[in-house]
């Protein structure tokens, strides 16, 4: 069960939807949901520390688009997938230090090619793309340790669509 909490709107073009998971596996089908939304060229922003589900949402969200067995890009740093709905481009940005490590990946030209870029550990990403982005926070919350409030965060006309869209399946 899914829970919704909050949401607000602060212009046309930058929602903000709050909700709690209680499961891993609720965390996968709201990446899923993403998944099932998602167009060729936005970019999904992950924030949060370890173990918080950054990597299980990128799941659910490969799931959505027919893609199965997605792993944390950790050590691979890009994951790509190509053979889906969309291709989709799994980024890890966890073990890069600098602005000059990650401008080196590139990253834009994915979205340029309307692939479907999901970035863990997007607070390395200083130079992120400020249209199409779905930004995802995920926190802590209740006392145990698979419950998240997850705060997801439209920036741009096409990501604010896909985020009204995706929320009226709350309803």
């Amino acid at each position: 069960m899914i829970s919704q909490t909050v949401f607000h709107m602060f212009s046309n073009d930058n929602f903000e939807y709050k909700l709690i998971t209680y499961s891993e596996e609720e965390t996968r089908r709201l990446g899923f949901l993403i998944g099932t939304y998602a167009y060729g060229g936005l970019c999904v922003l992950q924030y949060g520390d370890l173990g918080m589900g950054k990597t299980m949402l990128a799941q659910g969200i490969g799931s959505a688009l027919g893609i199965k067995n997605i792993k944390s890009p950790t050590f691979v740093i890009i994951g790509e997938h190509d053979n889906a709905r969309l291709p989709l481009i799994h980024v890890d940005l966890y073990r890069l230090d600098t602005d000059k490590e990650i401008d080196a990946l590139d990253l834009e030209n994915y979205i340029d090619q309307k692939c479907l870029l999901v970035v863990e550990w997007a607070e390395h990403w200083k130079n992120a793309p400020s249209e199409d982005c779905l930004c995802v926070r995920f926190a802590l919350s209740g006392n145990d340790q698979f419950t998240r409030e997850i705060s997801m965060k439209s920036v741009g006309a096409n990501a604010a669509s896909m985020l009204k869209n995706m929320i009226e399946t709350f309803k």
